[in-house]
């Protein structure tokens, strides 16, 4: 059976239609701000004190986006009779972001958790040149990276923060068992507070 000439014209303008009386679900970009999921890969933040200049990232990095430059300065010894200790100092840390593939392997590599992921995207140059971003600007995204996930509410609780606690129960109790027992009388041969 031949098509009736026009039915492909009359079933696109009911497709035409039809979403013509759907709702729109066109979000207004630069005047609302879009909901982000919570693990957004954006750019990369810089913990800079936590950075020991070990140079993992940029030996991991795929793409040898990364630029880090370091000198090492002398430490005098913390005791008399010790020995002094030399330690990297960060000089430069820059990612070049038009050559990065957002692939997270130095976050994961970083040993000191000085690298993590801002859900940041506003970060577009005019000049592809002005892509490398320096620890500064690093820096600044870092305050932007959003706190990480609750635990598992089954999960059990971390070691450091148990130990924590029990000190903080432990000193709590004996300052209770101090004032209870009210203040103390002088001893013999010393006089109070004058």
């Amino acid at each position: 059976m031949p098509p009736i000439p026009g039915s492909g014209l009359a079933k696109g303008l009911a497709v035409t239609l039809r979403t013509m009386t759907k709702k729109t679900v066109t979000e207004q970009y630069p005047d609302a701000q879009p909901e982000l999921p919570p693990r957004t890969r954006g750019v990369i933040g810089l913990f800079e004190e936590n950075c020991t200049v070990c140079m993992l990232c940029a030996r991991e990095c795929p793409d040898w986006c990364i630029y880090i430059d370091s000198h090492k300065e002398t430490v005098p010894a913390a005791s008399p009779g010790g020995r002094d200790r030399s330690r990297n100092v960060l000089d430069r840390f820059a990612i070049d972001f038009s050559l990065c593939m957002y692939c997270g392997i130095c976050i994961e590599v970083c040993p000191f958790d000085a690298l993590f992921w801002s859900p940041e995207f506003e970060y577009a140059e005019t000049d592809i040149r002005d892509l490398t971003h320096e620890r500064d600007k690093l820096r600044e995204w870092m305050w932007t990276v959003p706190a990480p996930p609750a635990l598992d509410p089954g999960a059990e609780e971390p070691k450091e923060l148990a130990a924590a606690r029990k000190s903080a129960d432990r000193l709590a109790a004996q300052q209770e068992a101090a004032r209870a027992a009210g203040p103390t009388a002088p001893e013999p041969g010393k006089e109070g507070p004058e």
